[in-house]
């Protein structure tokens, strides 16, 4: 028998996947569809179990959520134009879920568990599916490595990225979120593009088109990895029309691609078609969240303490100070690459929301590490030609930024570190910390559930700093009466739809990032079987409402009586935003309303 033997990037690889598979499958939670998860799975118990497809009647999730606690908010359903239900995210995800789905499906007639989409064999279907694409992945990222760089700094490299960044957090408890997915593609993508160029084969150009579709079918944004097949080679004006030659030659192949994409393409558009009539729909209606190119969160996504890049992956210096070396290094492909990866951070960073949920540092990047992965290959083979103390310095400076990304991931998983609200102060109160004190979490910044009924209950860290009031004494409306003290209040009818509005700017109430609203109205119903009516709040702007709530004025009667609530300001857009005040007369009822008033509580320095 031949001694087998196995390279040193190839025992990186195994180590990595042994890693990948052994965590993850200790950890497996009963809600793994949850949050954002759910809503990329939703397509898949809708079609098969539930059968609503086009969710048309969303009835059934909404009990499933009430029992099984999955989201705090279906923010998963969107609306098309008429207001009717449909899936907020594309179908990419539940394209790839749909194998794992079918194989969970199939195991709870043999297991006894209930076919509902959400018992156990669904779940672990779905983890142990998803470590799949994980490790195809990883197979690609050494194989792209290989191609350029030598064996050992493959090995290290690989090992970087998978023990000392957030890789390790969202390839392994995230496996079923989709930057997973989109690491792979990624992946994919290039390998596939360095193949084409290589040898001109249909398969690989197949596989190309199909790859940018499904990625631009999980995330929308992602239809911009198409410049790495098309710079491929560009480096000159020279080569630029040799590409287009070379596209002009191979005219054929890419027809056929074109079309493979059209079909897996197919089931979105059809969706889209049947249920907005368009073929192609923006279902991402969330006024509070969405790009702002203009004013990128740059300082933010790199060094801020609560999800800052550098701050929680600080190996990933090595990457950005590597991209110069794969500049130097990839003529040929440097333009492609970082074309792609240029666009990309310059959208994560744009992003409304740039903290991006509860993930690990900056969770989207991720997507780009395969592009990170040559630059620090690049930077590493630099280094190995250095001075020793060189080599000694980046060698103790890796290791020590694994053992930093693995403690705070720790941390996160042990509850220590915030992934919400961390701030300047607590970062360092729990600093290598295993435990911190209920002192040290007042340092955290404002704490918000998730349900939109939060309480006001720390009224003395707060000021009073504006009351807005709408007495309708100088009001010369029709629905204005007086009464016998010569007081003026609005009545208002089934033809009167909406009050009088307050509003105000944002920025000309607060510089501060959130303001508590007490909002009060005296009403009184002008007959017993009036329906009450609902005071609305939000904030307001261009393109609709966030932090949108209404409250039912339940404390009506056929005598006057004071209605309030307490209102937290979501996470401002910007500041121009309004915060936007008024009641609606929902029920078409007849009522009567006086001093509409606004109270607004800034939090003391």
């Amino acid at each position: 028998m031949k001694n087998i033997s196995f390279s040193l990037s190839t025992l990186a690889l195994i180590l990595s996947i042994v890693f990948v598979v052994g965590y993850r499958s200790a950890n497996v939670s009963e809600n793994e569809m949850s949050w954002d998860v759910l809503g990329y799975y939703l397509p898949l118990p809708a079609t098969f179990i539930y059968e609503d497809a086009l969710l048309e009647n969303p009835t059934w999730i909404k009990e499933i959520n009430e029992e099984k606690q999955l989201t705090g908010t279906l923010y998963q359903i969107s609306t098309n134009d008429e207001g009717e239900p449909i899936y907020f995210f594309l179908l990419g995800m539940a394209i790839l879920y749909l194998p794992f789905f079918l194989i969970g499906h199939g195991a709870t007639y043999i297991t006894g568990y209930p076919p509902d989409g959400f018992s156990l064999p669904y779940q672990y279907a779905m983890v142990f599916g998803a470590m799949i694409y994980t490790i195809v992945g990883l197979i690609y990222l050494r194989k792209i490595l290989n191609h350029y760089l030598p064996d050992k700094i493959t090995a290290a490299v690989i090992l970087i990225v998978v023990f000392a960044t957030n890789y390790s957090h969202h390839l392994t408890l995230k496996n079923l979120e989709t930057v997973n997915v989109l690491f792979m593609f990624v992946c994919l993508i290039i390998w596939n593009t360095i193949r084409w160029h290589q040898d001109f084969k249909l398969k690989n150009l197949i596989a190309i088109g199909s790859f940018i579709t499904l990625m631009a079918m999980v995330k929308p944004s992602e239809i911009m990895i198409v410049f790495v097949p098309l710079l491929w080679g560009v480096f000159s004006k020279e080569t630029f029309y040799n590409k287009l030659n070379l596209i002009k030659q191979y005219r054929k192949q890419f027809m056929v691609a074109i079309l493979c994409c059209l079909l897996l393409a197919l089931p979105q558009m059809s969706y889209w078609l049947i249920r907005t009539g368009h073929l192609f729909y923006d279902s991402y209606k969330n006024p509070g969240v969405g790009l702002d190119v203009f004013s990128p969160y740059l300082f933010q996504s790199l060094f801020s303490y609560k999800k800052g890049w550098l701050i929680y992956t600080p190996v990933m210096i090595l990457g950005v100070v590597g991209l110069f070396y794969l500049w130097k290094k990839m003529k040929k492909e440097r333009l492609a690459l970082l074309v792609y990866f240029l666009i990309a951070f310059c959208i994560i960073i744009s992003w409304t929301e740039w903290w991006y949920g509860a993930g690990f540092s900056n969770r989207p990047l991720i997507t780009a590490y395969p592009i990170l992965a040559l630059a620090i290959g690049f930077l590493l083979l630099k280094i190995s030609e250095s001075k020793f103390w060189i080599k000694t310095s980046v060698v103790a400076f890796v290791f020590v930024a694994l053992f930093f990304n693995q403690f705070q991931w720790w941390q996160l998983r042990a509850g220590i570190l915030e992934p919400y609200r961390t701030t300047k102060e607590y970062y360092w109160a729990s600093f290598l910390a295993t435990s911190v004190t209920p002192e040290d979490k007042e340092k955290l910044s404002l704490y918000r559930d998730f349900d939109g009924d939060q309480a006001f209950t720390d009224i003395d860290n707060y000021k009073l700093i504006k009351t807005i009031l709408l007495d309708f004494e100088e009001s010369e409306e029709e629905y204005v009466l007086t009464d016998s003290t010569n007081n003026k209040f609005a009545s208002l009818s089934p033809e009167i739809e909406y009050s009088k509005t307050i509003q105000v700017p944002y920025r000309d109430l607060t510089s501060k990032d959130h303001l508590w609203v007490r909002v009060s109205v005296d009403s009184k119903l002008q007959t017993k079987n009036s329906k009450k009516p609902v005071v609305i709040i939000s904030m307001e702007r261009k393109n609709g409402a966030y932090g949108y709530t209404g409250k039912e004025i339940n404390s009506i009667g056929l005598t006057w009586s004071n209605f309030q609530f307490e209102y937290l300001t979501p996470p401002i857009r910007s500041s121009k935003d309004k915060l936007k005040v008024f009641v609606w007369n929902m029920e078409k009822s007849n009522f009567d309303m006086d001093n509409l008033k606004i109270e607004i509580f800034e939090k003391k320095d």
